[in-house]
């Protein structure tokens, strides 16, 4: 059941519950205020009867009176058990059970036959305790009922006028409630799929609309921030795979034209070399990949820098005695590392040096070439995917260097200094206190 039908059901039962409530209440009301005038009326009826009675010790005897058929009418006067007036016209059913009530001195209103109400009010002569006699009076109730039904179902007609009413303005309602909703919907099922720079920019969150618009927003920015993630990751894993594929190209190439005594043994070191190359590739690419999924937690692991460090060829280490390990997975940094020594490699005159320290909680490795340095007017320019440095000299794999290190905790800062200087710098993993003698 869609939400707009199950909507306007629970509306409708709501309102359906109420008139019903009403109607009920109403008739309910009115049952007990037609009791009541029922009940005045034949106490009034009862009273005029009895102020129209002469009553003594010795008897009862009625006086005539001007209205004496009105008040006759459905009227009976006992004096003891001896019925001194009764109407002509009443039914043997109704006269009995009138004649029984006052000989009873049953006082109260009592049910009759033929949808007749009778009141019984003893009487008494004066200084006398005991009833001397009694009156009873009736009423029909016939035109009452009748007016209670026509009532009742007149209120069944109003309360389905009602309902018929409610149903066409819900329905009408909710289409105008819910059609900013389907439209807000669809164009932003169009936009994530074509356009996701669209936003519906409606503020901050004022009512259900505006919120749901707000949310929409967020959803369509953070798939955008998505898409833009994987666009940099597959340009930063392209950056990665093209220099050593190049390599691999190169060293193949230099094989096939070599020429003379030492082609076989050149093609034989090409081939080794094309077999080293292919694992290390092997490995960046499953490194990168398993980070990219979230298959490789970048923080779990520690990474002890200067071991690290020591096994990049052609570069001078420095470190100091008893530097931390750093946090981090190896093979993640190893990746992070690889990018800013190529980097420094591109741009360095003479010599690359890796400088290890430990500040303030972290594990710092400097990349320092004696090339030309930062264009300044880069800066922070040069960690995005596809900037080069010119004659400053940024490398395209900076912006996965700094990926890969804010995986881990860290980041990659540009340093000034002479040359190039690219800091490496990670969380350094706490030392156990040594225990006490």
């Amino acid at each position: 059941m869609r939400f707009r039908t199950r909507l306007l059901a629970m509306s409708l039962i709501t309102l359906a519950i109420g008139l019903g409530a009403l109607v009920v209440a109403g008739n309910v009301l009115l049952d007990l205020r037609v009791h009541s005038e029922s009940s005045n009326l034949l106490r009034a009826r009862a009273d005029a009867q009895i102020a129209a009675l002469d009553i003594r010790s010795a008897g009862i005897r009625v006086r005539d009176t001007p209205n004496d058929p009105t008040l006759d009418r459905r009227a009976w006067v006992l004096d003891g058990d001896r019925v001194i007036e009764r109407p002509a016209d009443a039914p043997p059913a109704l006269d009995r059970l009138a004649v029984a009530l006052g000989r009873r001195r049953a006082a109260g209103d009592h049910d009759a036959p033929g949808d007749v109400r009778l009141r019984v009010v003893p009487i008494s002569a004066p200084g006398d305790d005991r009833p001397r006699g009694a009156v009873v009076v009736g009423q029909s109730t016939a035109p009452l009922e009748t007016l209670q039904k026509e009532v009742l179902f007149g209120s069944f007609v109003i309360a389905g006028l009602i309902l018929l009413g409610g149903a066409i303005a819900l329905r009408i309602a909710i289409d105008r409630a819910l059609r900013p909703v389907a439209v807000m919907t669809a164009s932003a099922e169009d936009w994530g799929a074509h356009d996701l720079d669209r936003r519906f920019d409606l503020g901050a969150a004022r009512d259900e609309l505006t919120g749901l618009a707000a949310t929409l927003d967020g959803l369509l920015s953070r798939i955008a921030a998505s898409r833009r993630h994987e666009q940099r990751l597959a340009a930063e894993i392209a950056h990665e795979l093209r220099t050593p594929l190049a390599r691999l190209r190169l060293r193949a190439e230099v094989a096939l034209a070599e020429e003379g005594d030492h082609a076989e043994a050149e093609r034989r070191e090409a081939l080794r070399a094309v077999v080293d190359q292919t694992d290390r590739l092997t490995d960046t690419v499953e490194t990168l990949l398993a980070s990219a999924r979230g298959e490789l937690d970048a923080r779990r692991g520690t990474t002890d820098l200067v071991a690290l460090a020591a096994e990049i060829e052609d570069v001078e280490v420095r470190a100091p005695r008893g530097l931390p390990e750093a946090e981090g997975e190896p093979e993640i940094l190893r990746r992070a590392l690889a990018p800013l020594v190529e980097n420094a490699r591109r741009h360095a005159r003479s010599r690359v040096t890796l400088e290890l320290s430990a500040h303030d909680r972290h594990v710092r490795l400097a990349v320092i070439d004696d090339g030309p340095g930062l264009d300044p007017a880069i800066g922070e320019h040069a960690f995005e995917p596809g900037v080069g440095g010119g004659d400053g000299g940024a490398g395209l794999g900076l912006a996965l260097a700094r990926r890969l290190a804010r995986s881990c905790g860290g980041d990659v800062l540009a340093e000034p200094g002479d040359g190039g200087r690219f800091v490496l710098e990670l969380p350094a993993v706490p030392t156990s206190p040594a225990p006490r003698a």
